[in-house]
């Protein structure tokens, strides 16, 4: 495309999943003023019916400015995202995942943040779990990604309520999702893009790691809000171990911000019995909320665990206060979001029991399976031994090897 000159485009990368990239491009109809931007849908070949309706609601809702770029199969993530930046003619690309759905106001935060710092890279908004009733509904799916020892790759506060200080926080960052990643397109291309080898995964590590090297850094932007369902492609996971192993290969030091960024916030990193990294609270938070607030009634303590999310014993007291009121189906959603921020043994247990008395017998036969492969775990402890000192020779950060030596205190 080389008229009309655009300032914007979105490129959208798609294969199958028509239901998700209708909701994404009418959301970005609604909530995306102006036609100073063009929308670039990279068809990854699909099957379903995509190419039939996309060019039909493009134009019906962008008119000239919809792309419906037909790729003949799916050639993974990159290619198709690479394939729409060649498609567009404008300063900027923003790549957004179709299963998305964008929200009020949600561009121009970005656009200002990236006008803001010319060694920024590039920017993304607060990504949010949809609002599905669920234990994660409008919790945070991605507030950037943090490295920490041995190129271990994390969102950082995944789960966290979105009120959260810590949510609500602009910060550097070494790397972003491309999920919904703003970019000049003038550095993608000199960058030549996503690199190409990669299937469906680690393209937008690896690219930020590029580009980190040369001393550009990213962002989110907390006062851009967008919906991110996740996993929304058939798939998505199944080269997860061999794409590690390329970007290790490509990008032998990622550096370590984790134990940095979490520091500031008032966080420390931590270790679960089978030597997992987790962001915990310092224990003399934990004590002091333990000492005054683990009597505390119902209200109290939910509204102590949406500014405390890593509060482990405000969980287990509320599951202990649901359960003698016979409220089972209420106390398993807190006992399952326990085991995703502050995971440990106990915490499966109670998530297990509490899942039967509920009635979900195979979420708690999945924490049945989960307890006896952490028991087989911990039952080797040479291969414990050797994790250890594994991350002794990894782990540079103080306050990392400070977690561990505690650890094993």
């Amino acid at each position: 495309m080389t008229e009309p000159r655009f300032s914007l485009s979105i490129v959208i990368p798609a294969w199958n999943g028509w239901q998700l990239t209708e909701c994404c491009l009418r959301s970005l109809a609604e909530h995306t003023p102006g036609d100073g931007f063009q929308v670039i849908l990279a068809d990854n070949g699909s099957t379903d019916g995509t190419a039939e309706a996309a060019p039909a609601l493009g134009r019906s809702l962008f008119g000239d400015r919809f792309v419906h770029h037909r790729l003949e199969q799916n050639l993974g993530f990159a290619k198709a995202c690479n394939a729409g930046a060649r498609a567009s003619s404008a300063d900027l690309l923003l790549f957004l995942n179709n299963d998305t759905t964008v929200t009020e106001n949600w561009l121009p935060p970005l656009l200002d943040a990236l006008k803001s710092d010319p060694r920024m890279a590039g920017v993304g908004p607060l990504l949010l779990f949809p609002d599905d009733r669920s234990v994660r509904s409008d919790r945070v799916q991605h507030l950037g990604i943090a490295t920490s020892a041995n190129m271990e790759f994390r969102h950082l506060y995944e789960y966290f309520p979105r009120s959260h200080p810590a949510v609500m926080k602009q910060r550097k960052l070494r790397v972003v999702t491309a999920a919904a990643l703003l970019m000049p397109a003038a550095l993608f291309k000199a960058e030549n893009g996503f690199f190409e080898g990669f299937v469906n995964g680690m393209e937008d590590v690896d690219l930020c790691c590029r580009i980190n090297r040369r001393g550009g850094h990213f962002s989110v932007i907390p006062e851009s809000v967008v919906i991110h369902s996740a996993h929304g492609t058939e798939g998505r996971f199944d080269h997860e171990s061999a794409n590690l192993r390329l970007l290790r290969s490509r990008c032998r030091d990622a550096g370590e911000d984790l134990c940095d960024l979490i520091l500031a916030d008032g966080f420390e990193p931590g270790f679960t019995p089978w030597l997992d990294l987790i962001v915990r609270l310092p224990e003399s938070r934990t004590r002091e909320l333990d000492r005054e607030f683990s009597d505390a009634d119902e209200t109290v303590l939910r509204d102590l665990l949406e500014r405390e999310p890593l509060w482990d014993t405000g969980y287990k007291a509320l599951v202990r206060r649901l359960e003698a009121q016979a409220r089972p189906a209420e106390a398993a959603p807190v006992a399952y979001l326990r085991t995703l921020l502050c995971p440990g043994p106990d915490a499966y247990r109670d998530c297990e029991r509490v899942l039967r008395q509920a009635g979900s017998a195979s979420m708690a036969d999945r924490y049945k399976a989960l307890l006896a492969n952490v028991r087989r775990v911990l039952a080797d402890r040479n291969a414990l031994a050797r994790k250890t000192q594994a991350l002794a020779e990894f782990t540079r950060h103080p306050a990392m090897r400070a977690a561990l030596r505690n650890r094993f205190a």
